[in-house]
């Protein structure tokens, strides 16, 4: 869920792609035919980094006059997507070229607006910052060649959000310089050194204020999972709440604004939802936080699964597409994950050792007992700074103490271990000579006090699971996804100097997965023999489990492979005399384990898949 944040500052909007404007541009540009006769295009340093034509989006570097897409793991970029990118657009490749400081202006020939007293300068673009700076992309406006005025194209773009929408589309007001003025020039300026490029398309000049009348936008919304993956036996404490941000980029007040949030499974079934009204949302108003009533609490079987939001007013959206969000999360059998895949690599700027984790917290409801037994991760490296054969990792599993507030107000983040956290399991790893870049690695969590395998997880306990790069690997990149965006809430954690509890930012999610299983597989109470039996065994595709208590019980039942990792879990309450049912003709031939739980007691029983 990568969302792009819209600001209004002073008279500039800038906005995503797909704006829809009822109003005619009475001058335009959108390079079909190559670079305009007569404009100025120039680098004033002399290193010949000049404004460029591309005829297609998608070539990238390979073709004479385009950047490259910069579509790599680290980057995630996509071809130039203006609205008549296809035919050609213009560019600045300040990578390809090279170490060298250009100032790089393209300037068109003179534009009449006699008579048109209001002007609003319109394009669509696409850059990215290596190193930020207010005044590398400008688009300047003069009368004469001489006296110009300067408006930034990209005021908001730092080192964490290095990229700009594809398409930006920026509309100023210049009509105090170019209202009514026979002669008028515009310059697009990018002063840059060895920095990504600037994609340039689809000029207009509009006698009034191009922006949609009726506009409402979801500029982000909350994700109510704390994980994308949480195992099916822990999803019960993990209640969710909804909120969102709602932009009015529109010229008119919208009423009656109504925001919806659902909860659907895979197949688009509705099973949670709610909405609220807002009577008015003025124009102007940006990310205004709208939450919902109600809670959902996900008690749901593994799967996969998706929160939507759709805003609506009175007005009909003229930009419907900025109106509904998703995101997916997913109930699995046996593993905590923030994320769905590697997707990129990167680690902190200070160049001193660092550690990395993901924050996960247990069920407090469940009657069984769980242990934490494989962490997962990823990373890479450039080879020619640290060949990626020789990391090494300590994985850490720290435990936070009972007495740190749910909102880690009052944690320890001086420390490393902190003081506010109790060391619980460890594993020791070094890299294989076959790993590569981005590669799943497993390491097996061991008992910090017994050393043994496996560690005891406390019901309703709040860990991080965390990878720590010592001095010698401190370049080691670890590996995170940026689908997600974990606002408002604890996901991705880092130490170097001191803890940062927000990791690089909330849409940075760690590869920093933890697995489980039962801690143990046989019955230190063990219930009486009646309480449930195994029909038929062996089983083909259907388990039979008849339970018998000679009073309403609550109870949790669990199937597990013979090495306790969970396959099936469900919390029931109120059982006596029943019969419960499950698939698992999706399981291989041979041994399970069936289990129930309950505060009196537990009884594991064997079973065959034999198909």
């Amino acid at each position: 869920m990568k969302q792009t944040f819209t600001k209004l500052i002073c008279a500039i909007f800038l906005l995503t792609a797909g704006m829809a404007s009822a109003q005619t541009p009475f001058w335009s540009e959108d390079f079909t035919n190559g670079l305009p006769t007569g404009w100025t295009n120039v680098d004033i340093n002399n290193h010949g980094i000049i404004w460029t034509w591309c005829s297609d989006p998608i070539a990238g570097n390979t073709e004479a006059g385009c950047a490259p897409i910069f579509d790599d793991g680290l980057n995630l970029q996509t071809p130039f997507a203006s609205t008549t990118a296809s035919t050609g657009f213009v560019t600045v490749d300040s990578d390809e070229g090279g170490n060298f400081l250009h100032q790089s202006e393209l300037t068109t020939t003179a534009i009449s607006c006699t008579g048109i007293n209001t002007v609003f300068v319109y394009f669509e673009s696409h850059t990215g910052v290596y190193q930020p700076n207010d005044q590398s992309m400008i688009l300047r406006v003069s009368t004469d060649k001489v006296n110009w005025t300067d408006y930034n194209a990209f005021p908001d773009l730092t080192i964490a959000e290095r990229w700009s929408a594809n398409p930006t589309i920026s509309i100023f007001d210049i009509s105090l310089l170019a209202g009514n003025q026979p002669t008028v020039y515009l310059q697009w300026q990018y002063i840059g050194l060895f920095e990504y490029f600037w994609n340039l398309d689809d000029i207009k000049l509009f006698p009034e204020n191009p922006t949609a009348r009726f506009d409402l936008k979801i500029s982000d919304f909350f994700y109510p999972a704390s994980s994308f993956a949480t195992p099916e036996s822990q999803i019960a404490t993990d209640t969710f709440g909804f909120f969102a941000y709602i932009t009015n980029e529109g010229l008119e007040p919208m009423t009656n604004v109504v925001l919806t949030a659902t909860v659907q499974d895979e197949n688009a079934n509705v099973l949670f939802a709610d909405s609220v009204t807002v009577p008015v949302l003025d124009p102007g108003v940006v990310d205004s936080a709208i939450a919902l009533p109600n809670l959902f609490a996900p008690e749901l079987s593994i799967g996969l699964y998706f929160v939507t939001y759709d805003v609506r007013a009175d007005s009909t959206d003229l930009r419907p597409d900025g109106n509904a969000g998703f995101s997916p999360f997913v109930v699995a059998d046996n593993v905590f994950s923030k994320e769905n895949e590697p997707q990129i690599l990167t680690r902190t700027s200070q160049d001193i050792p660092w550690n990395v984790g993901a924050y996960y917290r247990m069920n407090n409801t469940t009657l069984e007992q769980f242990r934490a037994s494989v962490a997962e991760f990823a990373f890479g490296t450039a080879e020619e700074v640290l060949p990626i054969a020789d990391v090494a990792a300590t994985i850490y599993l720290f435990k936070v103490n009972d007495d740190v507030n749910a909102n880690f107000d009052n944690f320890d983040r001086v420390n490393f271990p902190s003081n506010s956290l109790e060391w619980v399991g460890y594993a020791s790893y070094e890299a294989p000579d076959t790993v590569s870049n981005g590669d799943l690695q497993n390491a097996e969590l061991l008992d910090f006090n017994t050393s043994e395998p496996g560690v005891a997880l406390q019901p309703g306990g709040r860990y991080f699971l965390m990878a720590g790069y010592s001095d010698d690997v401190k370049n080691t990149n670890h590996a995170f996804n940026r689908d997600i965006d974990y606002v408002n809430q604890i996901s991705t954690v880092i130490f170097t100097d001191q803890w940062y509890l927000a990791g690089f930012g909330s849409d940075y999610s760690a590869v920093m997965r933890m697995y489980l299983d039962l801690v143990v597989k046989t019955d230190e109470k063990p219930l009486p023999e009646t309480a449930f039996n195994v029909l038929p065994n062996p089983v083909r595709e259907t388990l039979h489990l008849a339970v018998q208590f000679d009073q309403p019980t609550d109870a949790t039942i669990t199937i597990a492979d013979l090495s306790g990792r969970v396959i099936r879990y469900e919390d029931r309450q109120g059982l006596t005399n029943e019969l419960l049912n499950y698939n698992l003709s999706h399981l291989a031939n041979g041994a399970y384990l069936a289990r129930i739980a309950t505060k009196e007691g537990t009884k594991t029983k064997k079973f065959v898949i034999q198909k």
